[in-house]
């Protein structure tokens, strides 16, 4: 699919796939003549979900999670959008490895992360945590946002050193239109039980 435009979007290489959705590397271009562009990640519902409204509502659900929580330890959504029948989310591009790729090329080189950079990481990924918990609606109302999937799959490290919480998919929180399903979510489809 590498090539394809999605709106504003053009998609530049698979980065996954998982059991709703699949993620892309993009570029996102602005208004022609403008000269502006921008890479970003772009997860898409699969095809043959996308007339599905459970699946579509708990792509909508996880952007407007993610769109809410505004923290360094947690990764940036752009936006949610739809074109031509085809449903999206937006994040910002971070340039790096999950935590779980990192930990394997350690092992690989048999290294190990330092303590303290072990509890950096923790620390991080905590507080990026802590902050969704405590997320509340515009009114004040508490959202009790619950990750329910960190794992080091879903925990990113940027080559500069931000730890990042990614994937809030499978999220619960007060006010969702849909109602997560385990089965449903990319995590399920990646690590069967």
């Amino acid at each position: 699919m590498a090539g394809a435009t999605l709106g504003k979007y053009q998609l530049i290489a698979e980065l996954g796939r998982g059991g709703m959705a699949d993620v892309f590397l993009a570029i996102a271009r602005g208004k022609a003549g403008l000269g502006f562009s921008k890479l970003v990640v772009i997860k898409r519902l699969r095809e043959h979900l996308a007339n599905d409204e459970d699946f579509v509502a708990m792509l909508v659900d996880e952007g407007r999670i993610a769109a809410r929580l505004n923290h360094p330890n947690v990764v940036a959504m752009l936006e949610i959008d739809e074109v031509d029948g085809e449903y999206f989310l937006a994040m910002e591009y971070l340039d790096g490895q999950s935590l779980r790729r990192v930990l394997q090329r350690t092992a690989e080189e048999s290294n190990e992360l330092t303590p303290l950079m072990q509890y950096s990481i923790l620390s991080d990924v905590l507080s990026g945590l802590h902050h969704a918990h405590e997320l509340t609606d515009y009114d004040g109302t508490p959202l009790k946002v619950v990750h329910r999937d960190v794992t080091p799959h879903n925990i990113f490290v940027t080559y500069d050193g931000q730890v990042k919480v990614l994937d809030f998919g499978i999220a619960k929180a007060v006010g969702r239109a849909s109602e997560t399903r385990h089965a449903f979510s990319p995590v399920a489809q990646r690590h069967p039980p």
